[in-house]
């Protein structure tokens, strides 16, 4: 039963982050930076990924990391009257990190992102959706741990198949000023 909260969660957490718009001038591919929408209803941290161009020598992204908090509501048993054994049904309401990572284009979607952060590999990724406007949208839930791994990290890297080839493509970033952001970010 989990599973499908958390995947109605992704759903609609990543078909809100599309109707928000962020200032993309605040994410960049040297550290990690917050991000908030122009009401500041939701923020986010981010990083990027930047590669020249061949044709015109200029950066361009890549790929875009970036983690946003979500909610996740869990069913629980509270224990009304210890008597006679009577319990209640209720819903707990949780802050959940996200981490969201926009790939590019001809990743192979048959084979799961891995996620590495110093040599250790953290987890995998799960496709959402895939538009010309952002490319493949992969995320997933992590834990306290795997933020510990984040603060503590020097980069992680996003390893995923390309289509068509036998060849992985990774795609590399710092953790540098993450703590700092990430304190930020549950702040709010």
């Amino acid at each position: 039963m989990s599973h499908k909260i958390f995947k109605n969660f992704f759903l609609v957490s990543s078909f809100l982050f599309y109707l928000t718009t962020y200032s993309s001038s605040e994410i960049n591919s040297k550290e990690w930076n917050n991000s908030c929408n122009e009401d500041k209803s939701t923020c986010i941290i981010a990083i990027s990924n930047e590669i020249k161009s061949k044709d015109n020598n200029k950066m361009q992204t890549l790929a875009t990391a970036y983690i946003q908090i979500g909610s996740s509501k869990q069913k629980k048993m509270d224990l009304i009257n210890e008597k006679d054994q009577t319990y209640k049904l209720s819903e707990e309401k949780t802050n959940v990190p996200v981490l969201f990572v926009k790939l590019p284009f001809n990743v192979d979607l048959r084979k799961k992102p891995a996620f590495v952060i110093d040599d250790k590999k953290i987890g995998d990724l799960n496709f959402t959706h895939c538009n010309q406007n952002v490319g493949c949208v992969t995320n997933v839930i992590i834990s306290n741990d795997v933020i510990d791994y984040f603060r503590n990290g020097k980069t992680m890297t996003v390893i995923t198949g390309v289509y068509g080839s036998n060849q992985n493509m990774k795609i590399e970033f710092p953790l540098k000023n993450f703590t700092k952001s990430y304190k930020k970010l549950t702040k709010k």
